[in-house]
């Protein structure tokens, strides 16, 4: 069982070392079970798998509360507009970015939508917006990495032809 501190942190070395200690000494039962021809309690070939969540659980433990972020909104706007052919940055009762998502639902391509309205981040990833493209209006559209703009833009690139442009490039 496991004692509650009084203190604000949580140390989980503590509980990882006793983890893997009594994981030892399981395997060492395993073997001794397996001479005595009895039923191993844990296969070899989970152990493997337990030791990686375990060195998981120690490096997350230690590491400081920024850290632990899946990653900051300047990293995700930019994976998220590299990563993916179509991204839009959109809100789910915006008029415009239902314009724009519609767009690309006529052409047959699947945007990877963010939904800026449904995420805890969302006014962090449009400040990111307003540093990167000059504004945090909605939507904010990029084909293979390149900033087409908000919905009218996007009409508008369909009217020119550099939106087939930019989608043959994929």
């Amino acid at each position: 069982m496991i004692r509650q501190r009084s203190c604000a942190y949580f140390v989980p070395r503590k509980i990882v070392l006793k983890v893997i200690c009594n994981c030892n000494r399981e395997l060492e039962r395993e073997s001794h079970n397996e001479m005595m021809g009895r039923m191993p309690k844990m296969s070899y070939e989970r152990r493997p798998v337990l030791i990686a969540t375990l060195a998981c659980i120690l490096l997350l433990g230690n590491a400081p509360p920024k850290a632990l972020a899946s990653s900051s909104p300047s990293a995700f706007v930019q994976s998220v507009i590299y990563s993916n052919t179509i991204a839009i940055f959109s809100k789910s009762y915006c008029p415009y970015s239902l314009s724009a998502k519609r767009i690309f639902s006529e052409l047959k391509e699947e945007p990877f939508v963010v939904e800026l309205d449904l995420r805890d981040d969302g006014y962090k990833i449009q400040d990111v917006l307003l540093d990167l493209v000059g504004r945090r209006t909605v939507p904010q559209v990029f084909v293979n990495g390149k900033h087409i703009g908000g919905s009218d833009d996007l009409q508008g690139a369909v009217s020119s032809g550099q939106l087939q442009n930019l989608l043959s490039k994929a």
